[in-house]
């Protein structure tokens, strides 16, 4: 039984690719993110050396953004349970 949302099969289809497309672009940002923290953190690309206080929040951001934030998103996107 498809729960009543008032959408039709076609609205319904709609909505689960822009999700499925949305929790795609989350991941490829958090990475994204991630690379960069990493870069900024060892590399060369803001001073000499590195800099670690700088890059590791843009790590840690990126990890949740690519690991975690999805997860959520998708439970609570998730449709009811039938019973």
């Amino acid at each position: 039984m498809i729960p009543d949302d008032g959408l039709t099969p076609e609205q319904r289809e709609q909505l689960a690719k822009s999700r499925y497309h949305t929790l795609v672009l989350v991941q490829f940002v958090g990475v994204l993110l991630m690379i960069l923290g990493m870069w900024i953190w060892a590399g060369d690309i803001l001073r000499e050396g590195g800099w670690p206080l700088a890059g590791a929040p843009l790590v840690v951001i990126g990890a949740f953004e690519s690991l975690l934030l999805p997860k959520l998103l998708a439970k609570r996107w998730r449709s009811p349970r039938e019973p």
